[in-house]
């Protein structure tokens, strides 16, 4: 009697864990179709003052306000800040997580809309700032990147609030505001020397009418899915990219 009593319970015990483990399926299957089952939404991980540790040189795109962008463009966060100095070399970029793309898309039509304080170009017109689309890689529902923008040439360099918007379709995912203003002499020479890139092909325009080769396309950094860079590791995208300069 013992022994059929001590059977009964081993049989409920297991039956008991195993109904535990299928419960525990359950609440992982519930979480998870909740989750994808959320509207997109955006958030910015990091933001600051970068460098650029090394370009493909400075290429034609009318997408952009200036009509250029930095080919191949590899960053390093140098500070995290809102204020960025104007001065030539100076990078100011924000990381961004968008997310859930429950249909696991390969990339993502994005959207930067800039908007900066009043810019005279060479060609006398005076820019206020741009709407780029754009396309960001997706990994495990999600998708993470940069936007930004470098100052190369001194007309870029002009003070006032700069505001950065990613909009996914109709909706406005996220906004980030940077502050530019002019540094002091010290400041510029601590600056000149923390900006310096490490390598970067300079003064090579292609024009916007000649297609780049697919080995020249602009690349992003390739990040891993706790959103910290890998800057050893690129990947081309399926087109030019909006990061504009």
């Amino acid at each position: 009697m013992k022994y059929l009593i001590s059977l009964a319970l081993l049989l409920i015990l297991v039956g008991c864990d195993n109904n535990s483990g299928e419960s525990r399926d359950r609440v992982v299957t519930r979480d998870a179709e909740s989750y994808l089952d959320k509207p997109v939404t955006g958030r910015v991980n990091q933001h600051g003052l970068y460098k650029l540790l090394r370009s493909g040189g400075v290429v034609d795109d009318p997408k952009t306000n200036t009509g250029k962008v930095v080919a191949k463009p590899v960053l390093q966060l140098v500070e995290t800040t809102e204020r960025i100095p104007l001065i030539r070399g100076a990078q100011m970029y924000l990381q961004y997580r968008i997310k859930p793309f429950p249909d696991q898309p390969a990339w993502v039509d994005l959207r930067q809309v800039l908007k900066h304080p009043e810019m005279t170009l060479p060609d006398g017109s005076v820019s206020t700032g741009a709407d780029i689309p754009f396309k960001s890689r997706v990994s495990v529902n999600q998708s993470i990147g940069y936007i930004g923008y470098g100052f190369d040439e001194d007309y870029e360099l002009v003070e006032g609030d700069w505001v950065f918007e990613v909009w996914y379709q109709d909706k406005k995912l996220l906004e980030q505001t940077f502050t530019t203003y002019w540094p002091d002499k010290e400041e510029i020479a601590t600056l000149e020397s923390r900006l310096a890139p490490s390598k970067s092909k300079v003064g090579q325009v292609h024009s916007s009418t000649t297609p780049l080769p697919e080995k020249d396309w602009p690349l992003e950094v390739e990040y891993d899915i706790s959103g910290e860079p890998s800057l050893k590791d690129v990947v081309p995208l399926t087109e030019p990219s909006g990061t504009s300069d």
